[in-house]
């Protein structure tokens, strides 16, 4: 059988590069850090600087992911998003500044209150002193949406993974589909020469010999979209990379058949092991941070002077107290107070929304995984072992005048359809089978290996 697509070698790895976990507690967590320690090289920094020197040559998976963890512009801005709400969470700590003031009264008057002599001179320091707690809470709420940070973080890290593993899938099929056709299009030439020695000894028609040629005509067209299809996610995957200079001829094949699929009910139990569903703990206890930090402002902050004047008239200086404080009889905050309420709400019925989602994209991902496998099976055990021994007998009975040119014809197109097909069946069992992987941040083993060249 022609080549089916390679081995899968799912490597996630140099996670310990970027940024550490502190989204939530470590039991939270644990379930990421094993899923990435499953992948997890042991010299993939030694590998990594060969990788983004090296042109000419095909592209591992563990180092494209290493090149796409550090230069990935998106992973970069998400990095500079925690900093960023780290910043406001030091600011929002810090306690308003002093007030200086300087108060001139009773100068450049008329009658005994001209000049400075009967002025009185005024120093003093306000301090506003925020009551409530107001600043812990503000600080608090700050840092909480650093948290939410790393989780969209992970989740951009753990989409790029998959996306990378899935554009290997695509580059993989695109590839193998290439061969196939570059194979068909050989043996459809030399059924064409053959055909033309057999015009020329007056046993067939040479109306029959354009059929055969019209093949050849579509197998060039095929070879020349599917490369151009190639070329177009090699750039894709470049992007990701953030290398778009990256130098590869070829990425390694990553597909395997026939995994070990837990059964539904399994897998329904991890996908709260997701970011996308784990990070609503980190949600809402941000929007608790926010009511108790919109209650607190209920209470006004104090205001406290201390100075000192000067009476010019009798040469006395005398110390100057004052505070201040807002009633809060019109502005009490209650709608403030009321909206970061309603957004606690909002957050719960987004968390059950979420988990809809994603059940029903875990039955999705299942019911495909489920159906390209037999798809899959019944292509590699039944209908390509039938369709090429049926153009072996159609091929070589056409020799001898048992079949026409056009029943050659017709055999080799079925062959080459169900070859396809079975190309792009693998392709699509492997891609729902990434997205499984991440949506569960499970690794799942595999049963058999797809066949190759070497071992076919």
């Amino acid at each position: 059988m022609y080549s089916k697509i390679l081995i899968m070698s799912g490597i996630f790895t140099l996670i310990s590069i970027f940024v550490p976990l502190r989204t939530a507690t470590a039991q939270e967590t644990s379930s990421i850090s094993k899923f990435y320690g499953e992948f997890l090289g042991e010299s993939c920094i030694d590998s990594l600087a060969a990788s983004e020197k090296a042109s000419n040559k095909t592209l591992k998976l563990q180092d494209a992911i290493i090149i796409g963890l550090r230069n990935n512009p998106s992973l970069k801005s998400k990095k500079l998003e925690i900093s960023a709400f780290q910043a406001a969470a030091l600011q929002a700590a810090l306690y308003p500044n002093p007030i200086v003031e300087i108060d001139f009264e009773n100068v450049l008057g008329s009658g005994d209150f001209g000049g400075f002599n009967a002025g009185e001179n005024t120093f003093f320091i306000t301090q506003d002193f925020v009551l409530g707690g107001r600043l812990s809470k503000a600080e608090k709420v700050q840092l909480i949406n650093s948290n939410l940070a790393k989780w969209e973080l992970e989740k951009d890290r753990l989409n790029l993974i998959s996306e990378i593993r899935k554009s290997f899938t695509q580059i993989s099929s695109l590839q193998h589909q290439n061969e196939l056709n570059k194979k068909l299009l050989k043996i459809s030439k030399e059924f064409l020469l053959n055909l033309e020695r057999r015009i020329k000894a007056g046993k067939i028609s040479p109306a029959e010999a354009s059929r055969a040629s019209l093949i050849s005509t579509s197998l060039e067209i095929q070879i020349q979209n599917t490369e151009m299809q190639l070329a177009s996610e090699k750039a894709r995957l470049k992007a990701m990379l953030g290398k778009p200079d990256l130098q590869f001829t070829s990425v390694e094949n990553i597909c395997n058949l026939r995994y070990d699929i837990p059964n539904l009910d399994s897998l329904r139990e991890l996908i709260l092991n997701s970011p996308s569903l784990a990070q609503f703990k980190t949600k809402m206890k941000r929007v608790k941070a926010a009511v108790e930090l919109e209650k607190a402002k209920v209470i006004p902050d104090l205001s406290v002077s201390l100075g000192i004047r000067r009476l010019n008239e009798t040469s006395d200086n005398v110390l100057v107290l004052g505070a201040s404080i807002p009633l809060p009889i019109f502005d009490d905050n209650k709608g403030n107070i009321q909206e970061a309420m309603i957004r606690e709400n909002q957050v719960k019925y987004e968390f059950v929304g979420a988990i809809n989602s994603a059940e029903a994209k875990l039955k999705f991902l299942y019911n495909n995984i489920k159906a390209f496998g037999s798809m899959i099976e019944k292509l590699e055990q039944e209908s390509i072992p039938s369709a090429k021994d049926a153009f072996k007998i159609i091929n070589e009975g056409s020799s001898v005048g048992r079949f026409t040119v056009l029943d050659v014809l017709d055999a080799q197109r079925s062959l080459f359809e169900l070859e396809s097909q079975y190309i792009k069946a693998v392709a699509e069992y492997n891609q729902n089978i990434i997205e499984l992987e991440a949506l569960t941040l499970t690794k799942l083993d595999f049963e058999v290996k797809a066949r190759t060249q070497e071992n076919e």
